[in-house]
């Protein structure tokens, strides 16, 4: 039966901390944990949970304000299960930033938390909704209005964060599926197919690959990819529903392909980085960026960075498949950033510019500016053409083409939507002095130079454009995301960070807690640092 906190909004006329001397008090409430309890503990809605408990009598609920700030604390400082559990029963410090004051309260067995972690888990995969990434955005959200925050202006960037798989080889992987759906057959099935399984199942995954010799690999998994067919076809109707079933099937389509009712094993360069990497994580994926590469998922955060701010908080934090592309990471959050914020304008890397993002964008009528520009540099022997000027008329119809020189031409829309093409006087051209670096070229049989670009040649040259207007202020601006992105990732070890759990709604609840706790250290420095002069701020009636 689900039940709200409220005690800790009862003072004591006595309580444990009185028995601090005053010099710790004070300290202690001018920690982070008094920012951590006022910011953070007292804005958690705890009715958005009231759908993981029964509506029946029943007893009562441990205070989800308590579960959910516990997981923040644990995913901020990077604690195992154990130290979560002993600082808090044993720290005054944590026990003060969860709103209790006497050491003989709050006390529960950590199943508890673990029990709440799975029903946050499974009403995600039931319904798609993260109750505790909703939870945090809502808090971040009267931050803002608290602090005001301007959120007009905004930088955004990605990074990879990696899941607690191991690392298989194709061979493991084939006979880790392969062994995980041996498991969930009965008996007298096991008995009837026992030579489809038996070469299989002796040993463990791992222990099979140590077994075999490196020219025999290939002719292993021949053989796998024939008995895989033959576990596909006769298990279908028995265990169709089953996901080591379709960890089978998965795999199979993955690596191997038919031809002529043959079997065949793909090669590495026909498949994707969206293959199972691990049965223990279905949605990981491969990603390899440069000379490292990843397993698991991307994070995408954004925060604000108004000049004007004296103080700056993370407002979104997106957590996909690290085979995600940035700029869909982007369109993603866009809307509901525009949503939640007054974005005008954002700012990234070179990453987010593409077709994708620039639709979104352009819906929101958000500015983007990068601090690099996709592609290799253009030769200084060539025009570009950001230094054409494009004319629309009242509708935004692309109508005419501006040269350098200031030759207008009729643009003219080609057969493809989003291609157009653009004729300049060939006479003009010829007497041009930029003619030998001009990309417009003479037709053949009239004489006109034509100039033929496209809807993406046109974003890009804006992009151009205004990342030349922008210098280096836009980079300097962009630079300060990576130290936040390192200070979400830091608990969990830094770059290419394994986090001690799989799944991406776990995966998603560590990063957006790592995230609110980042805000909470900020918002601690902003209120009681004393080397900063900031004005006063009213602390929150509890």
């Amino acid at each position: 039966m689900f039940t709200r906190n409220e005690k800790h909004k009862q003072s004591l006329m006595f309580s444990g901390m009185d028995s601090l001397p005053e010099k710790a008090l004070k300290r202690l409430q001018s920690s982070w944990a008094e920012a951590f309890y006022q910011e953070l503990f007292c804005r958690i809605d705890e009715s958005a949970f009231a759908v993981l408990y029964s509506e029946k009598k029943s007893r009562p609920n441990i205070p989800v304000n308590i579960l959910v700030g516990l997981d923040t604390l644990k995913s901020g400082f990077g604690w195992s299960d154990e130290e979560l559990y002993d600082n808090y029963l044993f720290d005054v410090q944590v026990r003060y930033a969860l709103g209790i004051h006497e050491l003989h309260e709050g006390c529960f067995d950590l199943r508890t938390l673990y029990n709440f972690r799975s029903s946050v888990v499974h009403y995600e995969r039931e319904h798609g909704v993260n109750l505790i990434a909703e939870a945090t955005q809502q808090i971040t959200d009267e931050q803002i209005r608290r602090f005001e925050v301007k959120t007009g202006l905004q930088r955004m960037d990605s990074t990879q964060i990696q899941s607690n798989i191991r690392r298989m080889s194709r061979l493991q992987l084939l006979i880790e599926v392969i062994g995980r759906f041996h498991r969930v057959l009965g008996e007298q099935e096991r008995s009837r197919h026992d030579a489809l399984f038996v070469e299989y199942v002796k040993t463990d995954s791992l222990h099979y690959c140590y077994q075999i010799n490196r020219d025999e690999v290939d002719e292993r998994l021949q053989q796998i990819g024939r008995d895989f067919r033959v576990m596909i076809d006769t298990f279908a109707d028995s265990h169709g529903t089953h996901p080591a079933y379709g960890d089978l099937v998965r795999v199979f389509g993955e690596q191997y392909r038919i031809e002529e009712e043959k079997i065949e094993l793909k090669t590495p360069t026909e498949m994707s980085g969206s293959t199972l990497q691990s049965p223990d994580d279905r949605e990981a994926t491969y990603r390899r960026k440069g000379n490292e590469s990843a397993r698991g998922y991307v994070a995408n955060i954004s925060e604000t960075c108004d000049p004007e701010n004296e103080l700056q908080l993370i407002t979104s934090v997106r957590v996909e498949a690290n085979a995600t592309d940035d700029q869909k990471l982007l369109a993603d959050d866009l809307d509901r950033l525009c949503e939640r914020t007054d974005l005008q304008e954002l700012i990234t890397d070179g990453g987010y510019l593409g077709d994708t993002s620039a639709e979104a964008l352009a819906a929101q009528s958000v500015e983007l500016k990068t601090s690099a520009i996709k592609g290799k540099p253009r030769s200084v022997d060539t025009i570009g053409f950001e230094e054409f000027i494009v004319k629309r008329d009242e509708v935004q119809t692309v109508t005419g083409l501006i040269c350098p020189q200031g030759q207008a031409a009729e643009v003219r829309p080609g057969r493809t939507l989003g291609r157009y093409s653009a004729g300049f006087d060939a006479d003009v051209c010829e007497q041009c002095p930029l003619a030998a670096r001009c990309p417009a070229r003479r037709l053949k049989k009239r004489p006109v130079h034509v100039i033929r670009f496209t809807d993406t040649d046109i974003r890009v040259a804006h992009q151009r454009r205004v990342f030349a207007a922008s210098g280096t202020e836009t980079g300097n601006r962009r630079a300060s995301i990576e130290s936040t992105v390192r200070s979400v990732i830091h608990p969990f070890g830094g770059h290419l960070c394994k986090l001690p759990v799989r799944g991406k709604p776990r995966i998603t609840t560590m990063t957006v807690l790592s995230a609110a706790m980042v805000n909470v250290k900020r918002i601690a420095r902003y209120l009681f640092e004393p080397d900063v002069a900031r004005r006063a701020v009213q602390p929150v009636t509890p």
